[in-house]
C-alpha cells in the first residue's frame, strides 16, 4: 500500500454524520475503495499500528499522495494537530477498503435516518470491580453526545484485517459513566511503556488532549480484537433504545387505546378493537421514533 500525507478536512459535505477521509477519484479507484475505508498509521513512537474506520468522500483538489482527514481521526491515530515539514514523512497513513455486511449496511442506513453520532475512545483495561460483568465505562459527559443515557447499550466497532481489505467487528455492551476520580486514579497508575499493565496513551502518543477513554474488560477486548491504546468507534444501540422506549411508552399506548375508544363513538367489536389497537400502536411508534431522533440533536 502507498503512504499518504495527511491534510486537515476543509469541506465535510457528504459526511452524513460520519467521520471522513477525502481522496481524489484516481486514488479511490486504485485502492478499490467503496463508501468506507480504514486508515492505518504505523506509529513510530510505540511500534504499533493504529486503525480507524471512516467514510470516503471525493475531493478533486487533492494530488495522488495526499488525503484529508477529520481531526477526530487524526487524534485517534495518534497524529498531532500540527507538525513540522520535517515530520511530514513520520505521520503518513495507509488506506484500505472496508467491507460491511448487508446487515451492517442496513443498520448504517437506519442509524442515519434516526440520527447518530460517532465518538472515538481510547481502550483502557477495566477496573477489577467491573470485570466479567459485560459493561464498559466512558466519561459521563459522553452520553449526551452519543444520544443515550447511562446504563444504555452501545456498539463498539473496530476494523480487523481480512486479506486485502478490512471487516468491522462489533461488540454490544452496556455502558456506565467513569467518574473523574476513577480516571484520575488510573492516570496516576499509568506508565510511559507500551508493555506496562496500564500504558499511558497521552505520554506515548504525545497527543494532548487525547480522545476520551473507554474501560473494557478482557472479554470485550478479545471480542473486538483490541488492546490498550487502540481506538474504538462507539455509537448508541438503536435497537436497545427502541425496546427501552417501548417499555416507557407502554402507558402511553394504553392511554391512547382508551382515548381512541372514548373519542370515537363506535360499537366495540373485534374489528373495532383491532382498529383501535393498530391506530394506538402507530401513534406510540411515531412518538418513539421522534423521541429517539430528538436525543441526538
Amino acid at each position: 500500500m502507498s503512504k499518504f500525507f495527511i491534510l486537515r478536512t476543509e469541506d465535510r459535505k457528504g459526511a452524513k454524520d460520519d467521520y471522513i477521509v477525502c481522496v481524489n477519484p484516481l486514488i479511490k479507484k486504485r485502492m478499490y475503495l467503496g463508501r468506507f475505508a480504514v486508515l492505518v498509521h504505523d506509529h513510530p513512537d510505540i511500534g504499533k499500528k493504529l486503525k480507524v474506520p471512516c467514510r470516503v468522500v471525493i475531493d478533486e483538489t487533492l494530488n495522488d499522495s495526499e488525503v484529508r482527514c477529520d481531526q477526530s481521526l487524526r487524534n485517534a491515530l495518534g497524529i498531532p494537530f500540527e507538525f513540522s515539514d520535517a515530520d511530514k514523512e513520520k505521520f503518513t497513513i495507509d488506506i484500505y477498503p472496508l467491507r460491511l455486511s448487508l446487515f451492517q449496511h442496513l443498520r448504517y442506513f437506519i442509524s442515519y435516518i434516526l440520527g447518530r453520532r460517532y465518538l472515538f475512545f481510547r481502550v483502557c483495561k477495566a477496573d477489577i470491580p467491573d470485570m466479567e460483568k459485560n459493561i464498559c465505562r466512558i466519561p459521563s459527559d459522553s452520553f449526551k453526545l452519543l444520544g443515550c443515557e447511562e446504563g444504555d447499550r452501545v456498539i463498539c466497532e473496530y476494523p480487523v484485517r481480512d486479506g486485502d481489505f478490512y471487516r468491522l467487528r462489533e461488540c454490544k455492551i452496556k455502558c456506565y459513566g467513569a467518574s473523574e476520580e476513577m480516571i484520575k486514579k488510573r492516570e496516576e497508575m499509568e506508565e510511559e511503556n507500551i508493555s506496562a499493565r496500564y500504558p499511558s496513551a497521552e505520554k506515548l502518543l504525545k497527543v494532548s488532549p487525547d480522545i476520551p477513554r473507554i474501560f473494557l474488560d478482557a472479554h470485550a477486548r478479545d471480542e473486538l480484537h483490541v488492546e490498550p491504546i487502540d481506538p474504538v468507534r462507539v455509537r448508541r444501540d438503536l435497537f436497545h433504545l427502541f425496546l427501552k422506549q417501548i417499555r416507557e411508552f407502554g402507558i402511553i399506548l394504553l392511554l391512547s387505546i382508551l382515548a381512541v375508544a372514548h373519542i370515537f363513538p363506535i360499537m366495540i367489536t373485534w374489528q373495532s378493537l383491532i382498529l383501535i389497537f393498530v391506530i394506538s400502536v402507530a401513534i406510540a411508534f411515531l412518538l418513539i421514533l421522534v423521541n429517539i431522533k430528538a436525543k441526538i440533536k
